[in-house]
């Protein structure tokens, strides 16, 4: 009976205790070097013009660097306001998978920024599924979400739950 026990509790620790996957040297990395180039209006890393939804809007722009473990993204550059990039990460149909893939991005965030960030995050209920936005700061007395430096959003689509990662840039 004890080996069973230990049996069970081993694999249920190994679980609960995953390991973060975005905790990666490389990971690092390429953070930092997306977030540099967001701070000079991403002349780097801003690949060819692709066809937006709303043109009037914003232009968007293939990413020539993904951050790691992440699908798809995109570099958006509105008509009015800063650039950003949206990075999108595997969904799941289990909100807690992503919930956790989430925080084990955030987590690998704050490492590789090196600095302190503050956090807010805002969930709303939309179509009986919570979409869940949580904003970044580089300054502990903002609030203002257009002024966060990251982005990070879990949302509900088609069958699955997205999270998504915007790292917010300047203009040249």
């Amino acid at each position: 009976m004890k080996r069973i026990f230990l049996f069970f509790l081993t694999i249920t620790a190994s679980d609960a205790f995953a390991q973060n996957e975005f905790a990666a040297t490389v990971f690092y990395t390429e953070f930092k070097k997306i977030h540099a180039d967001a701070q000079s209006g991403f002349i780097t890393y801003k690949g060819d013009r692709r066809k937006s939804e709303f043109e009037e809007l914003a232009a968007e722009y293939k990413v020539k660097m993904l951050l790691p473990l992440a699908d798809s993204g995109k570099i958006v550059v509105p008509v009015s306001g800063n650039p950003y990039a949206v990075y999108y990460f595997e969904p799941d149909k289990v909100r807690l998978k992503v919930d956790q893939r989430a925080t084990n991005l955030r987590d690998a965030m704050l490492i590789a920024f090196e600095k302190p960030l503050y956090g807010r995050t805002e969930t709303v209920v939309a179509n009986n599924y919570p979409l869940t936005t949580a904003y970044y700061f580089t300054d502990p007395n903002e609030s203002r979400s257009s002024l966060a430096a990251f982005k990070m959003s879990i949302y509900y689509s088609a069958g699955k739950y997205y999270l998504s990662l915007e790292v917010r840039g300047k203009n040249r």
